[in-house]
């Protein structure tokens, strides 16, 4: 019978993890490093988040259910992400690593411990708790794993995002939300009421989001600075050439 949890020993695949926070600029340059290994002959698999079978479709549902009340607890959907990775981990990760591919992760262990504290649980709660198989069953392989922070300022993240929600909608035909909408934290643009029980206007709602979007990024880099693993930084706001350079020299070049 096949065990149900991966040997992670002396994987010959590389894993390559893309961190930070929405509109920092994530995609591009997985699109970007992609193309990279594939010119120097590289097999590249990019494996992206919440895409399990079933886990997926429901956080997409969920996401889109335009009730507050209607949506599972923001704690329950970090739960149901953790469960997407591990499902990923197992069917499309390590799979790969044992074939010499190169995985490359959009998001991982990094966004679960922000997204777990944006919602107030404790950092004890998530290492300890939630993602206990990070030092455990699944230690070499985040270990080895190339991690890469993207940073960003929370005016140009959110002036990104609006950008990538307008251009979604006009796709779809359908018309613009207006301003606010936080892809990262998909109940905020649901929200009625303040924390003190006053109701919202479209400039306070304004104003939250960016107050959101700016804790978001503090927490992304405050998880990384208490980083102990090597890990690689790279400036959002920096032009592509600049990007691609930066990739080519500190992870294109040196994987064998």
């Amino acid at each position: 019978m096949r065990p149900n949890i991966s040997n992670c020993h002396a994987l010959p695949g590389t894993l390559v993890i893309f961190e930070g926070a929405d509109g920092s600029g994530k995609t591009t340059q997985i699109l970007e490093l992609k193309k990279l290994l594939e010119k120097e002959g590289h097999e590249v698999v990019v494996s992206s988040w919440k895409t399990a079978p079933i886990i997926g479709d429901f956080l997409a549902a969920n996401e889109a259910l335009k009730k507050v009340d209607e949506r599972i607890l923001p704690e329950t959907s970090v739960f149901m992400q953790s469960a997407d990775l591990l499902y990923r981990l197992e069917r499309e990760v390590i799979p790969a690593l044992k074939k010499n591919k190169i995985v490359i992760l959009d998001r991982g262990i990094h966004t679960l411990i922000v997204r777990g504290l944006m919602v107030g649980m404790s950092d004890t709660q998530l290492r300890t708790g939630l993602l206990w198989w990070r030092n455990t069953i699944y230690k070499e392989l985040f270990d080895k794993a190339i991690a890469i922070h993207i940073t960003i300022n929370q005016d140009e993240s959110i002036k990104r995002i609006q950008k990538r929600e307008s251009e979604a909608l006009q796709k779809s035909g359908k018309k613009k939300k207006g301003e606010g909408t936080l892809l990262a934290m998909h109940f905020i643009d649901s929200v009625v009421y303040a924390p003190d029980g006053k109701k919202m206007t479209r400039n306070d709602k304004k104003e939250f989001v960016h107050k959101t979007q700016a804790q978001i990024i503090q927490t992304y880099t405050d998880v990384f600075h208490d980083e102990k693993s090597p890990y690689i930084e790279i400036d959002g706001i920096k032009s592509l050439k600049e990007s691609r350079e930066i990739l080519k020299k500190k992870v294109v070049d040196t994987i064998i």
